[in-house]
């Protein structure tokens, strides 16, 4: 009968020790997340700001909630012992990483090429013809090149049958001159944004470039360089200068 008080003592003690313990871990649970969960609040404000409540409505409400239910999670500490939860921060991470999937594909959709096709076009212009002369106002704004430009067409970087003759004849001077080495530049139309159209003429000068490589031109003789729409060959705003700026232009070294 003495023994009773004090067992009783030892299994308070116990019991508060466990508490304490499982008190202890979930603040450090609870701290090791904080920074986590932290970032997603910025994050989802930024997609907020963006639109994501419009455009990626379904999204965007599911990062919301699970990120309260997170926040709930590491601030109050009725969760403890729920295994329920337990896969929470996998959830929020996998909800979070959806909505930036769509944030990324919309703001690709929202991207313009050189200039988006108005709807009543119903074709893509076409790039000069290699025999066709440039007009005046070019002449005079770059030094003559032996090598022939290559034009595109319309937001593309692919080489068109007319820009296979250019250069065919310039592989056959290359050939001819060994010692020759040149820079091949990507040039596009003032439409779009500068940052679009410093891909597109980087596109256009590499196609350029493995063009002539398949001619058996030594790749190690070739740069190549984008200037986007910064350089335009011919001034103007409509198709009559533009189908001139989308080119790729040789260079001798």
């Amino acid at each position: 009968m003495d023994q009773m008080p004090e067992v009783k003592r030892n299994s308070r003690l116990a019991l508060i020790c466990a508490l304490a313990a499982l008190l202890i871990a979930g603040c450090a649970t609870s701290a090791s997340y904080r920074s986590e969960i932290d970032r997603m609040k910025g994050e989802l404000a930024e997609a907020k700001a963006a639109g994501a409540e419009t455009f990626a409505a379904e999204e965007y409400a599911s990062a919301e909630a699970c990120l309260d239910w997170w926040t709930h999670y590491v601030t109050q500490f009725d969760h403890i012992g729920d295994v329920t939860m337990a896969n929470l921060p996998a959830r929020c991470r996998a909800a979070f990483a959806s909505l930036r999937s769509k944030l990324v594909a919309t703001q690709e959709e929202r991207v313009p090429a050189e200039a988006r096709v108005p709807a009543e076009a119903v074709a893509t212009p076409a790039a000069p013809k290699p025999e066709a002369a440039a007009p005046a106002a070019a002449r005079g704004t770059e030094k003559e090149s032996v090598l022939k430009d290559a034009f595109f067409d319309f937001d593309k970087s692919s080489i068109q049958p007319d820009a296979k003759q250019s250069l065919d004849e310039n592989a056959k001077w290359l050939k001819a001159n060994p010692n020759a080495a040149l820079t091949i530049e990507g040039h596009c139309d003032e439409r779009g944004t500068g940052e679009y159209n410093l891909g597109l003429g980087q596109r256009r000068a590499k196609a350029a470039k493995d063009y002539l490589v398949s001619a058996g031109i030594d790749a190690k003789r070739i740069k190549i360089i984008s200037y986007g729409k910064e350089r335009p060959f011919v001034p103007g705003h409509d198709e009559s200068a533009w189908k001139w700026n989308r080119r790729a232009h040789f260079v001798l070294q």
